[in-house]
C-alpha cells in the first residue's frame, strides 16, 4: 500500500505540471523582489542488455529562487538608508532546492550482482530492501537552501559576493581544471547528471560559504576588460559526496570502509568501528575552520587589443593560482590515494596497536593541500568562424599509491626479503605507501555554429568538441589508482595477484563531440554527445536527447545514454564510463514546469 501511495504521488506531480503548463506566466515580481523556479520529474530506467531493464530513478525536484534587489543603483538600501557614499548597488539571491526520490520507497529489484572489478557484492548489502530506513530516508531526501548570498557593488571599481554560493572559473565542459572551488556530489547521478542540450555542473557543484572579490581595472594599455578576482573558503570545504552499492547511481563498489565482504572495517582486525585522527569519508584530518581549512583562489583576466605585442586581437586570457585541499574526483585526476597509513615504523606499529584496540583502524582519509596554477584563454577566429579555447592547469604534490602491481615485480621483492608495496605502511599489504607527482591537464576546444541545410534550413548547428587530457609527471613503474586495492577476498599470495591491476597510465584522455539543433521556433532541440576514450580499452559513451518546449514554462526531455566497453576485460578508466559504469545504459524522461 506504501508502495502504491508513492507511485500515485509521484505522478500526480507530473500530472500538476502538465495540468498548468498552458496557465503559466512570467516570473513574479513584486517591486524589488523576484521569484522564480522549476518543479521537476525524472524517471531513469537502466538497460544493461536487450532483455533487463531495471526502473532506477524517480526523482522530484523543487527549486526556488529569490532575487531581491534591495539596493538599486543610486537609491537607498531597504528604501530607508543612505548608503550611497559608498555602495552603488546591492542584491540578494536565495536559491532553494528540495528533492524526493520514490526509488527508495518502491525498492525495485536493481541488484548488480558484481563490482566493476569483478568481484561479487555481498549479499547482505546487494539490495535497496536490505538496507535500513535510515540510509534510504537520507538518500531520498534533500531539503537544502543552496545559495544565500549578498552582491555588493561599491563606489570604484570593487565587487563583493559573500555567501553560500559556486565559483565557476575556466573554459572547459564538464572538465574541472581551474573550476575547483566548489567539490561536487556524484550521489545523485554520478557524472551523468548532464542531460543533452544542458552540459554544465550547476546541479552537481556542492555551494560553499565563501567570500569572492573583484576589482575592475578597465583598459591597461592595449588590454580591455582587465580585472582580478579573488576567494576565500574560510573552512566551509568538504571534499566529494559519492554514494556505494546499494545506491542504483552509486559508484559501482560496495562501501568500502563498512561492506561486510572486503570493507576495511572487517578486512583484517575485527571490532574496527572508525578511522583514525576522526576522518571520515567526507572528513578529513583537519576541523572545519578558518585557521585549519581555508581555501584560497586569485585570477587575472584581460582581453587583448590590436596594439597588443605578438598575441592576436582580441584574445581573452585568464591566469589564476589555487591553494586547497584535494580529494578524488574533485580535480583533475579521479585515480589519486584517499588514505594513508602509519609508517612502517617501530613507534608505528606500536600505535597501529593501540589503535587497534580502541576500534580505531589506522587509517585516515587523506586531503592535502596543494598548489594549482593554470591559464584560460579563448579566441575567435574570423575566417573560420570558429571560437578556440583551452584551458591548462599544472598541479603539485597530487598524492599517489605506490605498489608493484604485477606478478614478476611481487616476486622479485619477496625473494629479496621486501615487502610487495614501496614506500609501505603498518596497513599493508592492503594499503600501499604513497608518492606525490605532479599532474598536468590541458583542455583543447572549438566552438562553431554550422549551417547543415539538409537537415535545417532555417537554423545553424551548434557544433563543439574538446581534447582533455592529463599527464602525470615523473611517474614510477609502481603508480597505481586506488580502485583495485587488495582486500580480504583478493589473495596476495596469488600468481598473477588479483589486486594492483589498477596501473595508472601516464597519459590519460578523453575527446568528446555534441551537436545541438533547434527546430520550430527553438521549441525542439534535439542534441548529440559523444565520448571517446582512446586510452582505457576505447570506452565511449553515446548520447541523444530532445527537449520539447510544449509551453514556454513547460518542457519534456526524452534521453538515452548508452556506455561502451568494447572489451570484456576490467577497465580502470578514471571518467565513469565503460569501466567504473559499466552496464549502467539507460533511458529517461524529464518533465520541468518553470514558474
Amino acid at each position: 500500500m506504501v508502495m502504491r501511495t508513492q507511485r500515485v504521488l509521484a505522478w500526480v506531480v507530473v500530472a500538476v505540471s502538465i495540468g498548468i503548463a498552458d496557465r503559466a506566466g512570467a516570473t513574479q515580481k513584486f517591486g524589488p523582489l523576484e521569484l522564480s523556479g522549476n518543479v521537476q520529474s525524472q524517471q531513469l530506467i537502466r538497460h544493461p542488455d536487450v532483455d533487463q531493464y531495471y526502473f532506477v530513478q524517480q526523482r522530484n525536484t523543487l527549486r526556488v529562487r529569490v532575487d531581491y534587489e534591495w539596493m538599486k543603483r543610486g537609491g537607498k538600501f531597504l528604501d530607508r538608508y543612505d548608503l550611497s557614499d559608498w555602495i552603488e548597488s546591492s542584491h540578494l539571491l536565495l536559491l532553494y532546492r528540495g528533492v524526493y526520490d520514490s526509488i527508495y520507497d518502491l525498492t525495485p529489484g536493481i541488484t548488480e550482482k558484481y563490482e566493476f572489478t569483478g568481484e561479487r557484492v555481498d549479499k547482505r548489502f546487494s539490495h535497496l530492501d536490505d538496507m535500513n530506513r535510515g540510509w534510504r530516508d537520507a538518500m531520498k531526501f534533500e531539503n537544502d537552501l543552496r545559495e544565500a548570498y549578498v552582491d555588493i557593488k561599491f563606489r570604484g571599481n570593487f565587487s563583493l559576493r559573500a555567501g553560500k554560493q559556486q565559483v565557476i572559473w575556466g573554459e572547459s565542459d564538464g572538465f574541472r581544471l581551474l573550476d575547483r572551488a566548489n567539490a561536487l556530489d556524484i550521489s545523485w547521478h554520478f557524472f551523468y547528471e548532464l542531460p543533452p542540450p544542458a552540459y554544465g555542473l550547476d546541479d552537481l557543484r556542492i555551494p560553499f560559504w565563501m567570500i569572492k572579490g573583484l576589482y575592475d581595472f578597465g583598459s591597461v594599455g592595449s588590454w580591455s576588460n582587465v580585472f582580478a578576482e579573488a576567494y576565500w573558503n574560510p573552512g566551509d570545504w568538504s571534499p566529494t559526496k559519492m554514494s556505494f552499492l546499494p545506491s542504483p547511481w552509486g559508484v559501482r563498489l560496495g562501501n568500502p570502509l563498512t561492506n561486510p565482504r572486503s570493507g576495511a572495517f572487517y578486512a583484517v582486525w575485527p571490532g574496527i568501528k572508525r578511522l583514525m585522527n576522526g576522518t571520515s569519508l567526507r572528513q578529513g584530518d583537519y576541523s572545519r575552520n578558518p585557521i585549519d581549512n581555508s581555501q584560497f583562489g586569485i585570477r587575472f583576466n584581460g582581453v587583448t587589443g590590436p596594439d597588443t605585442p605578438i598575441l592576436p586581437a582580441g584574445l581573452q586570457i585568464q591566469a589564476g593560482y589555487l591553494y586547497q585541499r584535494f580529494a578524488p574526483a574533485g580535480g583533475a585526476t579521479t585515480s589519486a590515494a584517499m588514505a594513508r597509513g602509519l609508517p612502517p615504523t617501530d613507534a608505528g606499529y606500536i600505535r597501529t596497536q593501540e589503535l587497534v584496540g580502541r576500534g580505531t583502524l589506522p587509517v585516515e582519509f587523506y586531503t592535502p593541500y596543494i598548489h594549482t596554477i593554470g591559464i584560460a584563454a579563448n579566441y575567435f577566429d574570423e575566417w573560420t568562424k570558429i571560437v578556440w579555447r583551452t584551458e591548462q592547469a599544472y598541479d603539485f604534490g597530487i598524492p599517489f599509491y605506490s605498489c608493484a602491481h604485477d606478478a614478476d615485480q611481487v616476486n622479485r621483492r619477496l625473494d629479496r626479503g621486501e615487502r610487495a608495496c614501496t614506500r609501505d605502511t603498518t596497513f599493508a599489504p592492503f594499503l600501499p605507501g604513497i608518492r606525490n607527482h605532479d599532474v598536468w591537464s590541458g583542455l583543447i576546444a572549438f566552438d562553431r555554429p554550422t549551417w547543415i541545410r539538409p537537415l535545417n534550413k532555417k537554423t545553424t548547428f551548434f557544433i563543439t568538441g574538446q581534447l582533455f587530457h592529463t599527464y602525470l609527471i615523473q611517474k614510477a613503474n609502481s603508480t597505481i589508482g586506488g580502485l583495485d586495492l587488495p582486500t580480504k577476498t583478493k589473495t596476495i599470495g596469488q600468481n598473477p595477484p588479483i589486486a594492483y591491476r589498477d596501473d595508472i597510465h601516464r597519459w590519460e584522455m578523453l575527446m568528446t563531440f555534441a551537436i545541438v539543433g533547434f527546430y520550430r521556433g527553438g521549441s525542439v532541440a534535439p542534441a548529440f554527445i559523444y565520448l571517446f576514450d582512446p586510452v582505457n580499452s576505447y570506452s565511449q559513451s553515446v548520447i541523444w536527447g530532445v527537449d520539447y518546449f510544449v509551453t514556454p514554462n513547460f518542457a519534456v526531455n526524452l534521453a538515452q545514454r548508452f556506455i561502451i566497453n568494447p572489451t570484456r576485460e576490467i577497465n580502470f578508466e578514471p571518467w565513469g564510463m565503460g569501466g567504473l559504469n559499466r552496464g549502467r545504459s539507460e533511458t529517461g524522461i524529464r518533465f520541468t514546469y518553470q514558474f
